[in-house]
């Protein structure tokens, strides 16, 4: 079952648009949320020998980020992920250095729903973007709404504050603006990551590349199937490479792609 994931993830990957669906130009913004330099912690790739780890010189830790990308097509504004809404978040003032306000957001695509990747959809209790269509794969949604409340409660809000914008997707769904959702996951049940032009905007499925591109069997310990998240993780970035195609993550380094 795990290899026929892998195939099928590495034949969507190389998908192309049908014609009314296409985009010809896409220009594509790295958000960095966080104000400080930000460094996975070492902890956290427990699975990683020491002597490699010290081999790579990553004993501190692995450079990161938290970062969603604006991505300008089809003449729409397309926030994927909202990065964590802290105190002091980036998000909203780089958007307006783009010249993009919250309110001239048009599409949302979130990868996962992870706090470091909604939080920024929510301010005091309101949405932050309030014309935006808000789009999750229903496998994820469903995922979380199915586990404790407790564990579920900023969830359950942000769902609960764009109710009236949500759209809830399945693989098989045409989406706006030329953009293909394509499975991934492992990290949580279900990560996606997104496919629009040659790009693609891949979420969590590294969080320390400067471990995981060579070595892509190591997991960080947020993934939530390890297994799964490896196969990933090595399918995207093979079909990538073969594909000749640009790979975006939110937790990776300046200049946030690969």
């Amino acid at each position: 079952m795990r290899h026929k994931t892998f195939l099928l993830l590495a034949a969507a990957l190389t998908f192309t648009c049908a014609c009314r669906n296409t985009v010809a130009e896409v220009e594509i913004h790295p958000i960095q949320d966080n104000a400080q330099p930000r460094l996975m912690q070492r902890a956290l790739f427990s699975e990683a020998p020491d002597s490699l780890i010290a081999e790579l010189g990553l004993e501190e830790g692995i450079p990161a980020s938290v970062c969603a990308f604006l991505v300008k097509a089809d003449g729409k504004e397309i926030l994927f992920d909202a990065a964590n809404g802290a105190p002091d978040s980036q998000l909203v003032p780089k958007l307006i250095s783009l010249e993009v306000k919250p309110e001239d957001v048009d599409h949302i695509f979130i990868t996962h729903l992870h706090g470091d990747h909604i939080g920024g959809l929510t301010a005091d209790d309101k949405a932050v973007f309030p014309n935006a269509r808000l789009h999750i794969n229903t496998v994820e949604l469903d995922a979380w709404m199915a586990m404790p409340e407790e564990q579920t409660a900023r969830i359950r809000k942000t769902i609960e504050l764009y109710e009236d914008s949500l759209d809830k997707f399945t693989l098989d769904d045409t989406l706006p603006c030329g953009i293909k959702a394509i499975e991934a996951y492992g990290h949580t049940p279900g990560h996606t990551v997104y496919q629009i032009g040659t790009n693609i905007i891949a979420g969590d499925i590294m969080h320390g590349t400067a471990l995981q591109v060579k070595y892509p069997q190591y997991s960080a310990r947020f993934d939530m199937d390890k297994t799964q998240a490896v196969e990933t993780r090595k399918a995207v970035m093979k079909t990538a490479q073969e594909e000749g195609l640009r790979v975006y993550g939110m937790h990776f380094p300046d200049p946030y792609w690969l």
